[in-house]
This record gives C-alpha cells, structure tokens and sequence, in this order.
C-alpha cells in the first residue's frame, strides 16, 4: 500500500500502557511517497516522515516541541533527527531501524547541559552526580516482537556534570556496568 502524501496537523496520540506512558500533543505530520505495507508487512517501507508535536509526556518526563524526522528505503528506517526540549536545554538524537527480523537499532544521543538525570524516567538507572552534565549515548539493540528488548541492549552512556565529576556506565545485555567517580 502506497501514500503519497500524508499530511496530519494537530492531533492528539495517547498511550496508557502502564510500562510507558506517553502523550503527544498538536501532532503534525507530513509524509511523502510512503511505502506502508510491502510483502504482507506493516511498515514505513520506503519515504519521509516529519513529525512534529508542540509538547509530550513521555514517561512522566515533559518534553518541548519534539520533533523526528524518519526517512526510508529498503530495509532500514533512518531517523536523522529526534529532538525535543527539556526545560531550557535541547535533547538530539540520531538512530536506525531494520525492519527485518530481528530490527536491529542504534540510537546515538549527544547533549550539552541538560539535566543529569534526564533519562532516569525512560529507563536508565538514576546516575550519583547532580546538575546538569552534558551526556553521550549510544545504544544498540533489538526490537524483536517475540523477546523482551533489555536483555538485548548494549552500549555506553558517559557523562560530566558541571562541576567536573565524569561517569561511565556501559550497558550489556541489559545490565549496567558502571566505572566509579574519581
């Protein structure tokens, strides 16, 4: 099944499951030559998808004017910009999706004085610094259906708060490693 344009504005999204709450408010989206079912599958095959919200709620944790823009050919999702504010400090990522069994994904997040423990609501241990740090991300993994996803997670978070103090927590199969505060 072929789009060729799709276009959305100020919608509501809504999810209540209990694990991971979310709400996206003034939904707009804008999609061009979308592929969404291809050999019996549902997915976004091949095209771009902007979305853009004025405001969410992901997990209890309030985000600004988020913002992804996917793009796709082939086999693989390509979401070449993931943002949203938080508080005063803008939130970017990076990340890739293969729509083949087993969807394997990175996710690459980068920011500068954000909260230190920003992605303690989506997720990540709380962190023993305080402030804002500037945070490094990267994140591997699968998104099978028939599994749960943290026993495949791998990858690394580094980060340093504003009054120097650096952390390093790596992650493996789910579990975080962490390197001790000098």
């Amino acid at each position: 099944m072929s789009v060729d344009t799709l276009n959305a504005n100020r919608n509501l999204i809504i999810d209540i499951t209990p694990a991971f709450p979310f709400q996206i408010t003034a939904l707009s989206v804008a999609g061009r030559q979308l592929v969404l079912a291809r050999d019996h599958q549902w997915g976004v095959w091949s095209g771009n998808l902007p979305l853009n919200g004025s405001d969410a709620t992901f997990n209890k944790t309030d985000v600004l004017q988020p913002s992804l823009a996917l793009e796709t050919t082939g086999d693989a999702l390509s979401i070449s910009e993931l943002s949203a504010f938080t508080g005063k400090r803008l939130l970017e990522a990076t990340a890739t999706v293969s729509q083949r069994p087993p969807r394997d994904f990175t996710l690459n997040l980068n920011r500068r004085a954000v909260p230190v423990n920003v992605l303690h609501n989506w997720g990540w241990p709380t962190l023993p610094l305080t402030g804002n740090a500037n945070l490094k991300l990267q994140l591997r993994g699968q998104m099978t259906a028939a599994a749960p996803l943290k026993p495949s997670l791998n990858g690394a978070l580094q980060v340093q708060n504003t009054t120097g103090q650096m952390l390093t927590q790596s992650l493996r199969h789910g579990e975080i490693v962490a390197t001790p505060l000098p």
